[in-house]
């Protein structure tokens, strides 16, 4: 589907550049966004705004209609929240894991960049109004987040409570290049008396800092959805626009999303959630 979009934007293109009634503009403007999917108890996702910008064609097929195209960069994402409990993994100077239960309050601002091609097709029942609807892909090209984490009531293996009994640390993810087991220690590390281990834990931890194995990247290079909205002019060439862009594919890849509430015999819990990115977009363009 992908290629076959991909085909009929270049066909959409090379006919724009012959063609005598083909414009050309800008415009940018905010994103209200949210990743809509199955929750935990205890997990929260909410909206979160980022910004767009970039370039506008179109081309008039008559004075009431056309097609339009852009190639935007645009930002997405959501605020993830958990509390609730939970399990956290240390690590031994040797990077043996010990396994630890308790209370999670875990706080994430999500913010996925994407490379957009719309293309929609317009209609005009006014002058000074255009409404329209078409599809959109987009390809991933940066996925970061930050927060912060307090885990609390910490006991182990054994149900014995740990001393110190609750940690806290920044959170700076960079979904795309982050390691597992990756993260940033004081000098010397904070740590935790666990079973008559000291384990260390780190001022600031990465995307996959309690992973072990590689699991793959959570966000999936490429999105595609349907979008529709409304365009006022504001003059000949100055608009102002809304629209609604729902993602029809799951953004996220099961092996890397895990479950935050609880492990399988020690073992992670893969979850097969459908989670698609939702935005309304509002924008300010201009057209020559």
């Amino acid at each position: 589907m992908t290629r076959l979009f991909t085909f009929f934007a270049l066909l959409v293109f090379s006919s724009l550049a012959t063609a005598q009634d083909f414009s050309f503009g800008f415009k940018t403007g905010l994103n209200f966004s949210n990743i809509k999917g199955d929750l935990e108890e205890g997990e929260s996702l909410d909206r979160n705004i980022g910004f767009q910008f970039g370039a506008t064609f179109a081309w008039k097929a008559t004075d009431l209609m056309g097609v339009r195209s852009e190639l935007m960069y645009s930002q997405k994402g959501t605020k993830r929240s958990y509390k609730g409990t939970s399990y956290y993994n240390f690590y031994t100077p040797n990077n043996d894991i010990i396994r630890t239960t308790g209370i999670r309050n875990e706080d994430l601002n999500v913010s996925n960049s994407y490379l957009e091609l719309p293309i929609t097709v317009y209609f005009k029942p006014h002058s000074r109004i255009e409404i329209y609807g078409g599809a959109s892909v987009s390809v991933l090209v940066n996925s970061s987040a930050f927060g912060n984490i307090k885990f609390s009531e910490i006991r182990d293996a054994s149900n014995i409570p740990t001393s110190p009994n609750s940690i806290d640390h920044e959170l700076d993810f960079n979904y795309l290049s982050d390691k597992p087991m990756e993260a940033t220690y004081a000098n010397p590390a904070k740590t935790v008396s666990i079973q008559g281990d000291n384990a260390p834990y780190p001022q600031t931890a990465g995307a996959y800092f309690e992973f072990v194995e590689d699991r793959g990247k959570l966000y999936k290079a490429f999105d595609f959805g349907v979008i529709g909205g409304i365009s006022i002019y504001l003059s000949k060439s100055l608009y102002v626009s809304g629209r609604i862009n729902y993602g029809l594919r799951d953004i996220t890849r099961t092996k890397a999303d895990v479950s935050l509430s609880s492990l399988d015999n020690n073992n992670f819990i893969s979850r097969n959630d459908d989670d698609r990115n939702i935005s309304f977009q509002t924008s300010i363009g201009f057209s020559f």
